[in-house]
């Protein structure tokens, strides 16, 4: 059975980014709101900041443990 990939369209395109943007945003945003926004492990501190800042967790939109 042969898979042939479909060319699509710029607007499909920008719509499926878009999609994807969107999704990463909201997973970041659950994960971020489920854990602790400090961690001991220097990696995965890095690793949350990072997701803090997908989430839009910067500025005054923080974490409750961050105030």
């Amino acid at each position: 059975m042969q898979t042939y990939l479909m060319p699509i369209t710029l607007e499909e395109a920008i719509l499926l980014a878009f999609e994807m943007l969107t999704i990463l945003v909201t997973v970041a945003t659950v994960i971020t709101a489920l854990t602790p926004s400090r961690w001991d492990n220097r990696m995965l501190d890095r690793v949350f900041q990072f997701m803090n800042l997908i989430a839009g967790n910067v500025g005054q939109n923080r974490n409750a443990d961050d105030r």
